[in-house]
């Protein structure tokens, strides 16, 4: 059974099925087809991958939607489905980083690491 809402759209289901029954499709947005025909005997690997334990047992045919995350700084279109960026938003906030960074593309990210080290430039003299 897959339960949507706790789905982030990561595709980790994906990389771990050994039967190639769940296909991931990346466009405009990002496509995860589960696809029970070709779902067969395993280890349920697609169950112990999904970070947020959306599967449990055997996935329903079911074809989910997820738009893509933009950078809060620049714009850009990040690698992360919104709901992985929110995912990865808490996972930062519990290990008391910036929650922030997950909104965020690499070169942003190093640019706003740039100016934080030049702020403090003059106290390491």
């Amino acid at each position: 059974m897959l339960n949507e809402d706790r789905c982030i759209g990561c595709g980790a289901c994906s990389k771990a099925c050994p039967h190639g029954a769940i296909i991931v499709r990346e466009g405009q947005i990002r496509i995860l087809e589960f696809h029970l025909e070709l779902c067969k005997d395993c280890a349920f690997e697609c169950n112990t991958s999904c970070p947020t334990r959306a599967i449990e047992g055997r996935p329903s045919f079911q074809i989910l939607e997820f738009e893509y995350a933009t950078c809060a700084m620049c714009g850009r279109r990040l690698p992360l489905t919104r709901k992985e960026a929110e995912y990865l938003a808490q996972i930062l906030i519990k290990s008391g980083e910036r929650p922030e960074f997950a909104y965020l593309c690499d070169e942003c990210k190093i640019k706003l690491q740039s100016r934080a080290s030049k702020a403090y430039y003059g106290y390491m003299i």
